[in-house]
């Protein structure tokens, strides 16, 4: 769970991170002419390119050290599958670790015919387990399709012994750590799949090559090797933590048959069956270009650095874009509550509907969460954990599980008994309706801006957070200049927005609470 959310909320803990700008060696105010200079700067330190395929290109330059923080974002999550291919996204972006035709093996034209043959039988012993699984499928008929299973894996077997001759392991982990990387890695969410590196800045072209490679010719060795890996990932993180399957019971619970409802990982049940044909659809489908934003922040010069990205991804063909899942979540009346009977320490999660992103509020919100649970001086760690002892702690989220569709201001808890978990509740609901009515305090919004400008900077020379940001923006909002529209919307936020919001979101029928339950003995 924390992982996911990390990932989920990450961009807002830096999101305004750049508007401080290091202007003759000293940091500007924070003023409307400020604000001016600042963006002048900004603009004058950052592209942004649109390849002949659709993919765009934003350059930061930041001459702080030797080095490039390079990020590459597709606007492909797992709010794009289907509930019977839940997991797809995050499984291809391990797949898309496993090399190409000329990265990851030592000789594909020999490799290829074993991988071939692995894809066939793959196939076909995917089908017959459907076959197995069926209820209606006579008994007879289950034993011969097992015994067909089992020949077909020890024909795997070999196959795979075959291929494993020309595969080259982790062989791109290689080369970047001989180029002298860090933080090579990515992550998936409902929204979005991203891949990150940091290199010095003499390696732009060594990563463009390989990086364009990946989305040109991937071949997904290793497939079945790499779900069962999957199977365990679920298992470690998820069905052997029950704070994890809590998260996951609070998403289905709330978004039900919708994008948001199903985890970014999959469904146990259903990891097994992610076939071949259908992850290479998915990809085939929705890894367009159109999709792609790039984005390089560090010591870079921009015609240089663009005409090396220009030789490398303009050889991505371009495709026909597809439109998302035609779900849209209509929130059933009444409040939704669910327990998970587990052995674990008590713990709840809280939360009710908020629009996306790209609604006016959302910085609101933010604001609104930390004013909840953002230090010791917080409206809800000062009553819920310093003052009454109910709980070890509580956070609050602006943005659950993800933010492009409708999501949760969600709050998570872990109280000290189960017993607690009606008046943890009702105490949520005496403090929100408190802001409802009464607003907050000048001094409590002074303190929640004073903190966002104070991680603004700490993250002041992070090339990574620079190009992780603009990369979210740009796709999210279709403009990475986003950062300055929330800068001005938080600077602008009063007691009165924030009652506005709080007024319009806590009401019983917008609310999703979920709870672990210790077994009966």
């Amino acid at each position: 769970m924390k992982l996911e959310i990390k990932n989920t909320i990450k961009i807002i803990s830096v999101s305004v991170a750049v508007l401080f700008i290091l202007y003759s060696g000293r940091l500007l105010a924070i003023n409307n002419k400020g604000i001016e200079k600042i963006q002048k700067e900004f603009d004058l330190k950052t592209k942004k390119y649109v390849l002949n395929n659709g993919i765009r290109v934003i350059l930061f330059q930041n001459k702080i050290s030797p080095t490039i923080a390079s990020y590459i974002k597709i606007g492909v999550g797992s709010a794009n599958e289907p509930f019977d291919q839940a997991g797809t996204a995050h499984f291809l972006e391990h797949l898309l670790f496993k090399g190409t035709k000329v990265i990851g093996t030592s000789d594909f034209e020999k490799e290829k015919p074993y991988l071939d043959e692995i894809a066939k039988l793959g196939n076909e012993m995917d089908l017959l387990k459907r076959q197995i699984d069926d209820p209606l499928t006579e008994e007879v008929n289950k034993k011969s399709y097992i015994h067909r299973v089992s020949e077909i894996q020890k024909k795997m077997k070999t196959a795979e012994e075959m291929a494993g001759k020309y595969i080259i392991s982790e062989e791109d982990s290689k080369v970047y750590s001989y180029a002298g990387q860090v933080g090579y890695n990515a992550y998936t969410t409902n929204d979005v799949t991203n891949y990150q590196i940091k290199l010095p800045k003499n390696r732009l072209e060594l990563w463009s090559f390989m990086e364009s490679s990946r989305f040109i010719d991937p071949v997904f060795r290793e497939f079945y090797q790499e779900r069962e890996v999957i199977q365990e990932e679920r298992k470690m993180r998820y069905d052997s933590n029950p704070q994890s399957l809590l998260y996951e019971l609070f998403n289905s619970t709330a978004f039900g048959m919708s994008p948001y409802g199903k985890p970014v990982i999959g469904y146990a049940n259903n990891i097994p069956n992610l076939t071949l044909n259908d992850t290479q659809n998915f990809y085939n489908t929705y890894y367009i270009p159109s999709r792609m934003v790039i984005a390089i922040s560090g010591d870079i010069e921009f015609d240089e650095t663009i005409k090396i990205i220009k030789k490398y991804f303009e050889r991505i063909p371009d495709r026909p874009d597809s439109p998302f899942p035609p779900i849209k979540y209509v929130m059933p009346l009444g409040r939704k509550t669910a327990e998970l009977v587990a052995e674990n320490t008590p713990f709840m999660i809280t939360g009710w509907y908020k629009p996306s992103l790209r609604h006016p509020d959302n910085p609101i919100y933010e604001v609104l969460s930390r004013i909840l649970a953002d230090g010791q001086n917080s409206r809800l760690v000062n009553k819920l954990v310093i003052q009454d002892k109910l709980a070890q702690s509580v956070s609050v989220y602006s943005g659950v599980p993800s933010e492009k569709l409708e999501n949760q201001f969600a709050i998570f808890v872990a109280p000290y008994k189960e017993e607690s978990y009606e008046k943890i509740y009702d105490l949520l609901k005496l403090e929100v309706a408190d802001i409802a009515k009464n607003g907050v305090t000048e001094q409590e919004i002074t303190r929640v801006k004073n903190r966002i400008y104070k991680e603004m900077v700490d993250s002041l020379n992070s090339n990574a957070g620079m190009a992780d940001l603009m990369s979210y923006y740009e796709l999210m909002m279709q403009d990475y200049k986003y950062l300055f529209t929330y800068f001005d919307a938080i600077q602008s936020i009063t007691s009165q927005d924030i009652q506005r919001v709080a007024k319009a979101t806590f009401i019983e029928k917008n609310n999703t609470t979920v709870w672990i339950k210790k077994p009966e003995k």
